[in-house]
């Protein structure tokens, strides 16, 4: 049983406006807010997120309008859609820079493990990443050293490869937010 120990904890959960992976967004949602943390939805705009599987979530707040002082975590979901929608959205690659910086937990699952690399977050590390040729690429440009670990726990940022992680890397958020 959870020991609500996140009570305190704000946690904004970043998912693309379609085409997520359910499992990874739900799992970690589900994780955190049983453990008490608040979690708010951001996405490109405020609306109805769709997922790859059905799952319909509101976004709370839009990207754009982020200020991440107000929370202690940023967790990245992962999806068919986030080579378009969050590869090269500059204040979300802006926001990641910026929490990992002031020390807190940058969580990144899927394709979105792009984004830790485009922040300048991955130079001279290990990174996993789901397996797309495309995305791999993109991590060994930034300096990373790519790796085929289902999750990978660093300091701060926690990477996992994709939907099969996703009960894995919710309880390494909720471990490292713990701590």
């Amino acid at each position: 049983m959870p020991d609500k120990t996140l009570t305190v904890k704000k946690i904004l959960i970043v998912i693309p406006p379609t085409q997520y992976h359910d499992e990874e967004f739900l799992e970690t949602r589900k994780t955190l807010t049983d453990d008490g943390a608040t979690i708010i939805v951001a996405s490109t705009a405020v609306r109805t997120c769709r997922g790859m599987n059905g799952a319909a979530v509101q976004s709370d707040v839009a990207i754009a309008d982020v200020k991440i002082e107000e929370y202690d975590a940023l967790v990245l979901c992962g999806g068919s859609s986030v080579p378009e929608f969050f590869w090269k959205d500059k204040k979300l690659i802006e926001i990641t820079g910026q929490a990992a910086a002031a020390g807190k937990v940058v969580a990144a699952i899927s394709l979105s493990t792009v984004v830790l690399a485009k922040a300048k977050l991955l130079a001279g590390q290990k990174a996993t990443v789901y397996f797309l040729p495309r995305a791999i690429d993109e991590l060994k440009e930034a300096g990373a050293t790519y790796v085929q670990k289902t999750l990978l726990v660093s300091n701060n940022l926690i990477m996992a490869e994709g939907p099969p992680q996703a009960a894995e890397f919710a309880a390494a958020i909720r471990a490292k937010l713990s701590s």
